[in-house]
């Protein structure tokens, strides 16, 4: 294979450092009221503190995948689909209640196994195709194998209940299968499926999914549940174009729950404003297009379906949290990448940019082969 080694993506490495150092300026700022809150006055940094403890393990994380070859992952392939799969289980069945069934807990540290098999999953699925990428056309091999082997994953992130995290897991794997050449017509079946089986789901008595559409719909039919979109909504009103200065949000002093996780963007409209906001989505488009110029130039099929894997992983995340605090999308519980608050989310966002970055590093000097995806269409 004849590779021209290139320096790393520097365009992607400093757009993400500078979100990550926004972030931690403006979780502290989002943050210190409930700081206090929680500590009894004593804190004002609490969060921000144990923000900044979670990137210490992040970056050494970081570090460790942008020196290893990426392609060693798809070695790793099948067993990390398997091993993010029994710690779904092992989640569930440990003893929870509510949302802690999606958390992971050993001893003082906690982890959402969901970010971990969202990340499974992409390797998984690049892997597969990239051994198989001759018989994608197949219904069979191109549709039915990888679908039944990521399905069980997907179906106990379902169970934890964390259904806006199963959505995005599937829009992803279905977009990588159509890149990678699957049948469009085969996926628009299986898909119609899905959502006809997450719909007969959501319709579920008692389920508190439904509740969040309904009120997505008709605020009035909830007020509890679009209580946090129009209080987000009051806060970027309140921020206009410039914004009301940094410190002065009045939706954090509990107007507005989750300030420093789902809603940190509230605040970022609410103290910085329209244009401050603005400048944060080109950020994201950035690390989209980064990636997909990244899949462009990769010499293998791997690296190309990891790369668009990933980009579209961030990238959902941000356009679907955005969504939800500017009032287009029912509320979920997705936070923004890089800016909220959380080391799950974090670290595996990190890791993601590190194996873009070493995917950047090996760039094709020849056509190493003549099929193409559809990315380079």
């Amino acid at each position: 294979m004849n590779i021209k080694e290139q320096k790393q993506d520097k365009y992607l490495l400093v757009t993400v450092l500078m979100m990550i150092s926004f972030g931690l300026f403006m979780l502290f700022s989002a943050s210190w009221v409930k700081s206090l809150d929680i500590t009894g006055g004593e804190s004002r940094t609490f969060f921000l503190t144990s923000q900044m403890l979670k990137l210490l393990p992040a970056f050494f994380i970081f570090f460790v995948l942008t020196k290893i070859n990426y392609r060693k992952l798809q070695i790793l392939a099948p067993f990390l689909l398997l091993f993010s799969f029994l710690l779904l289980v092992y989640t569930r069945v440990q003893g929870c209640e509510g949302d802690s069934c999606r958390w992971l807990s050993i001893g003082p540290l906690s982890f959402q196994t969901s970010d971990l098999a969202r990340f499974s999953v992409i390797i998984f699925l690049a892997s597969y195709i990239d051994n198989n990428y001759k018989k994608m056309k197949s219904f069979f091999t191109g549709i039915l194998v990888p679908l039944t082997a990521i399905l069980p994953v997907a179906l106990m992130i379902v169970i934890q209940p964390d259904n806006s995290t199963t959505m995005i897991l599937l829009a992803i794997v279905y977009a990588m299968l159509f890149i990678g050449g699957a049948s469009f017509i085969q996926l628009l079946t299986i898909g119609t499926i899905s959502v006809g089986a997450f719909t007969i789901a959501i319709l579920n008595k008692g389920n508190y999914a439904l509740a969040r559409i309904l009120s997505f719909i008709n605020p009035a039919s909830s007020e509890n549940v679009s209580y946090q979109s129009s209080q987000a909504l009051i806060g970027l009103k309140q921020g206009g174009i410039s914004g009301m200065g940094i410190g002065e949000s009045i939706q954090k002093y509990s107007y507005l729950p989750e300030t420093h996780t789902d809603f940190i963007f509230a605040i970022i409209g609410e103290e910085m404003g329209f244009i401050t906001g603005i400048i944060l989505m080109i950020a994201y488009y950035i690390i989209f297009y980064r990636s997909i110029q990244i899949s462009k130039k990769s010499n293998d099929t791997f690296g190309i379906l990891l790369s668009i894997g990933f980009g579209l992983s961030i990238s959902i995340y941000a356009l679907i949290n955005i969504g939800v605090v500017i009032g287009i999308v029912p509320v979920t519980g997705v936070p923004l990448p890089f800016i909220s608050y959380g080391g799950s989310s974090l670290i595996t966002n990190l890791m993601m940019i590190a194996i873009l970055l070493n995917i950047s590093k090996a760039q094709r000097k020849i056509n190493v082969r003549k099929w193409r995806l559809r990315v380079d269409a």
